[in-house]
């Protein structure tokens, strides 16, 4: 059983952006925390075929058979349920458009071996930078997601921001979860995520962990702040490309995410880098 696992979920069209963040992965991974990707059931043997022995593959129907035909929401039940797997206490949950640019370790995410940190915070950096851009800040996805989760959990206090990704999840809690609330129900979690949608909002699963957390404190929670700094939209980016510098990011940051849904540069083949790596590992 490993303590952490970074868990990478992707599909075809962002091949390019799993191999640069493998890269950056294998450069920047001090403890060689293990790393498991997880693919699309029809995209299994294209990136077995593009990608070294030496990276572990699955495919997502062998952490659960999801039936949701919608990529966005697909993606999430696959994330929640690694638990399934019984091979790790805690993973890190990586989009393919992230990228490490520091080094990183344990200790980075565990407080003890079976504890791992919660992403809690107020997010008011955030919030105001989106104010900036003439949203309202009240009304962002995860405000939403956050009123809608708080009906099925009675949770309330202040309003939580449980991201942005890469999420870091306990085992023990999304098994909690299924084992007892939905347990309860008798639903499994694509059933829950399908009532929640028809019923209330969009919902979230970085929402639906940090909520039930707090309700239930499977673990002891010990708050961070999110991982990456992250680039949700091409706005946002423009509002802060003067001051763009890996450098300095890297003194609060463990890596940056430029949202695949705007950022078509990131559509590049990796350095050899790269694959240095992968024989390294072989």
């Amino acid at each position: 059983m490993e303590k952490l696992l970074l868990f990478i979920k992707s599909y075809q069209p962002d091949f390019l952006r799993v191999e640069k963040l493998l890269a950056s992965i294998g450069k920047f991974n001090t403890d060689n925390i293990p790393v498991l990707l997880s693919v699309n059931n029809d995209d299994y043997r294209y990136f077995r075929k593009r990608l070294p022995e030496a990276v572990d593959i699955i495919r997502d129907s062998d952490i659960v058979d999801c039936k949701l035909k919608d990529g966005w929401r697909y993606q999430q039940v696959i994330k929640a349920q690694v638990n399934r797997l019984n091979i790790c206490n805690a993973y890190l949950c990586l989009d393919s458009d992230s990228e490490f640019i520091r080094p990183f370790s344990y200790a980075d995410f565990l407080y003890d071996d079976k504890t791992p940190y919660t992403v809690m915070h107020e997010s008011k950096a955030f919030k105001d930078t989106m104010e900036l851009l003439g949203m309202d800040s009240a009304d962002l996805f995860q405000s939403r997601a956050l009123k809608a989760t708080r009906q099925y959990f009675g949770t309330h206090g202040k309003a939580w921001d449980y991201g942005p990704s890469p999420y870091l999840w306990s085992t023990s809690v999304w098994r909690h979860f299924q084992d007892h609330f939905l347990g309860e129900r008798k639903q499994n979690f694509e059933q829950f995520f399908r009532e929640m949608e028809e019923k209330a909002a969009l919902p979230s699963e970085a929402v639906i962990y940090g909520e039930y957390l707090l309700k239930t404190r499977v673990i002891d929670i010990l708050p961070v702040e999110g991982y990456f700094k992250v680039y949700h939209y091409q706005e946002q980016y423009e509002l802060e490309k003067d001051h763009f510098d890996l450098e300095r990011l890297s003194k609060n940051y463990l890596g940056i995410i430029m949202q695949s849904n705007w950022d078509k540069a990131a559509d590049a083949p990796p350095k050899p880098s790269f694959f240095d790596f992968l024989k390294r590992k072989s």
